[in-house]
């Protein structure tokens, strides 16, 4: 018990040794890098307005400094050199300093033609617009095949081979399946035969019907002689009408024959089953060797290469959808096309207050697949105009405690005027009253604005009257702590990025160059889109 005690007390001892320590060199930090080059410690003050006028990358690259190079950043800051000699420049006889300027600090303010201050806030401008009020309002659709049907066989047999699977692309006329052709093939040579055998007989009775011809001709000939014969004559005129009946019956039994000959050669021809159209094989019914009737089915066929959306709209909704109107239609998230409505179904389902819309989607050589029953979103106007409001963007409303405002961009400077909304449509706000269309107002940058601040907008190098600090980024200049690796995110995203930081990437992350702080944001970024 003794001993343990006496470790107990050892450990404190060495704990409290090592505490007082750390503190130490944590204390001589910071009295490293307040010394500006041998010109004393600063003052809160001076601190203060040392780190106010440092931007965001420079604050993120002093925090990483060693103690020696926080020395050398903070002298130059301060004057470095020029302090030096302008306080060696102010000394009396007795060398110490003259004038107001302490630790021989000039006091034209720190370089950079701010005078010590922070520079301008970098912001994003908007307009106040008149525009109508038309709300989106999405509807979940379902892409449809134009053609789907069950491929059947026209005539009964076996079926001797089935020349598709499942799953595979046929084209038009393309053989599905082969029924049995034997029998068929020596039923269409025996109606070619009874073809032969009935021009036959009819040749043979036209001939009759010359013979008998020639005969009454000949009749006709003796009738001024005493051998015509009245009798006779007449006879022979019935003899040619029967002959003639009996040709007019021999072409019709011909005719007989020859249909019947063609119904063999088509039956011999429907044993081949073929696609109607062009499309995917979904289903296969037969196996070879089965037998079929007429109307059996062979195989289901789907046309994937000619789609219709099809969505149930309400009938409140319809009135701004007419056939030939243009909508938006989603596929994805990523991927938006044009449609145009087809049909409206004149028939409402009692139940859901709902109507049947037909559009035909307009790839343009998309490239995106769609298969049936594929949900897809169609996004319906609510109404064909709308009435006209005043509107802004969703991102310049500024939620306050005492109300929501807007600021108001004017000669350099931002104003707060506070608005009452009302309807929010297509990412914007309907705004009642507090602003009038064609001012500038601030979208982007306006989270942290006071009022009469002075401002710079995206895209210029200086703020108002030339002051201002050349941008981080080709795009017109970095907001916030990212620079411009981060301009291209809204606002809830460099949230999420920033937290989703441990303390050491984030110190690495404030000491990077603009290049590799893009580089980091993209990597980060982009892996967390694709998780």
């Amino acid at each position: 018990m003794q001993v343990n005690l006496e470790s107990f007390r050892r450990l404190r001892r060495f704990s409290i040794i090592g505490f007082t320590a750390l503190g130490a060199l944590v204390l001589a930090d910071l009295s490293f890098a307040q010394q500006g080059g041998g010109a004393g410690s600063m003052s809160p003050e001076q601190r203060r307005e040392f780190f106010q006028s440092l931007t965001d990358e420079e604050r993120g690259r002093f925090f990483s400094m060693s103690p020696e190079e926080k020395r050398k950043f903070v002298q130059s800051k301060r004057g470095g050199t020029g302090a030096k000699s302008s306080g060696q420049a102010g000394r009396g006889p007795q060398g110490r300093p003259q004038g107001g300027a302490r630790g021989g600090r000039p006091g034209g303010g720190r370089p950079g033609g701010f005078g010590g201050r922070r520079p301008p806030t970098l912001v994003e401008l908007g307009e106040v617009t008149r525009e109508p009020l038309i709300k989106i309002i999405p509807i979940t659709g379902r892409m449809v095949a134009s053609q789907r049907s069950d491929i059947a066989a026209r005539i009964k047999g076996y079926v001797a081979r089935v020349r598709v699977e499942i799953g595979d692309r046929v084209k038009m006329n393309q053989v599905l399946a082969e029924l049995d052709t034997s029998r068929l093939k020596l039923e269409a040579e025996l109606k070619a035969a009874e073809v032969l055998q009935a021009r036959a007989k009819w040749k043979s009775a036209q001939a009759q019907v010359d013979l008998q011809n020639l005969v009454l001709k000949r009749l006709e000939r003796l009738r001024k002689s005493a051998a015509f014969s009245q009798a006779r004559y007449d006879d022979r005129r019935q003899e040619v009408v029967k002959a003639q009946s009996a040709v007019d019956e021999a072409a019709a039994a011909l005719k007989r024959a020859r249909a019947s000959r063609d119904l063999a050669r088509i039956d011999l021809k429907d044993a081949s089953i073929r696609a109607p159209y062009s499309g995917v094989v979904l289903n296969k019914h037969v196996s070879p060797g089965t037998y079929v009737n007429a109307g059996s089915r062979i195989v289901t066929l789907l046309d994937d290469e000619h789609m219709e959306v099809e969505a149930d709209v309400p009938s409140d909704r319809l009135s701004a959808l007419k056939s030939g109107s243009k909508v938006v239609l989603r596929i994805d998230r990523k991927t938006k096309i044009q449609a145009t409505v087809r049909a409206i179904i004149p028939d409402e389902n009692p139940l859901a207050r709902t109507r049947a819309v037909r559009l035909t989607p307009n790839f343009n050589g998309n490239t995106t697949r769609v298969v049936p029953n594929q949900s897809v979103v169609i996004d319906v106007p609510s109404t064909s105009g709308g009435r006209q409001v005043v509107a802004v963007n969703k991102d310049a409303i500024v939620n306050q405690q005492t109300g929501r405002v807007v600021f108001v961009f004017m000669n350099g400077r931002v104003r707060p005027a506070r608005v009452e909304i009302g309807e929010a449509f297509d990412n914007k706000f309907e705004v009642l009253s507090g602003l009038t269309p064609g001012q500038k107002i601030v979208v982007r940058g306006n989270e942290l604005l006071r009022p009469g601040q002075t401002v710079r907008v995206t895209g210029k190098r200086g703020g108002p009257g030339g002051a201002g600090r050349p941008s981080g980024s080709a795009g017109g200049g970095a907001r916030g702590p990212g620079g411009g690796a981060m301009s291209a995110l809204p606002p809830e995203k460099r949230r999420a990025f920033f937290q989703s930081l441990s303390p050491e990437d984030r110190q690495k992350f404030f000491a990077m160059s603009p290049e590799d702080k893009r580089k980091f944001v993209a990597s980060r970024v982009g892996a967390g889109s694709q998780r």
